[in-house]
């Protein structure tokens, strides 16, 4: 029979030792680590994954399948709580929140890289003028509509016929009411303004219940307490409509 070479030394019995162990550690794998100091640097696209006794990835940490950085959060049922993507159309990347429907509840602008997208956030706008005692006309909406209406001749020069303010959390604003001539053909210019600036302006023609926007306050973004104002000029005679319905800073659309 031939001999089987055994190590000949205490040195060699333990390298192979070392080499044994190191063997068992890749067949089995890491159950446990702690790391006390420094930490754990994963290179060239490495990702981090943790799946629950489920089999449900709970968390993703690296490349998707463009080879772009992401982070995934699940819940147990597999459903989002957090991730991040990124917004090919606009170059940037962007992170949300989901409720388990899929939703997105809270999420940042991709398109221009400044404020939230979700959620809309309104702001509330006051009246700075005493209506006519007629509000209630059918004149080019077809049902009888209540809204807000004043004499041309009351305004004139621009005046602020609704005022509030915001902290300018979106990139956009939009507003929606009713404009134009309810009685007569005077002439209107509606303006909306943001901190004193024109972001937005419109003319009044053929009564009409609509949106007006999106306006870009990107510029403002952050800035707190912040004027928004809308303001009618008019020349002629007649009635003009100025009925605010909603104002809504919003994502890119």
């Amino acid at each position: 029979m031939g001999q089987i070479n055994q190590p000949s030394n205490l040195l060699d019995r333990i390298k192979r030792a070392e080499q044994q162990i190191q063997r068992l550690w890749k067949s089995v794998g890491l159950a446990s680590a702690t790391i006390s100091r420094g930490g754990l640097t994963l290179l060239q696209d490495a990702f981090l994954r943790m799946v629950d006794d489920n089999n449900t990835e709970i968390l993703y940490v690296g490349p998707d399948n463009t080879g772009k950085q992401v982070l995934t959060i699940r819940r147990e049922d597999g459903s989002r709580i957090l991730f991040t993507q990124g917004a090919q159309q606009f170059g940037r990347d962007f992170w949300a929140f989901t409720d388990t429907a899929g939703t997105i509840v809270v999420s940042d602008d991709a398109a221009t890289g400044k404020g939230l997208a979700r959620p809309w956030l309104p702001v509330p706008l006051y009246q700075h003028f005493v209506p006519r005692t007629i509000t209630t006309h059918t004149d080019g909406l077809g049902e009888p509509y209540s809204y807000a209406t004043i004499d041309a001749a009351k305004v004139g020069t621009e005046k602020t016929l609704w005022e509030g303010r915001a902290s300018v959390s979106h990139s956009w604003i939009t507003v929606e009411g009713v404009w134009g001539q309810a009685i007569g053909t005077p002439t209107i210019t509606y303006r909306l303004k943001v901190g004193g600036v024109q972001v937005g302006t419109w003319t009044g023609g053929a009564l009409e219940a609509s949106q007006k926007g999106p306006f870009d306050v990107s510029a403002q973004v952050g800035a707190d307490w912040n004027a928004v104002e809308l303001t009618v000029t008019t020349s002629g005679t007649g009635v003009i409509a100025a009925q605010v319905l909603g104002c809504y800073l919003h994502q890119s659309v």
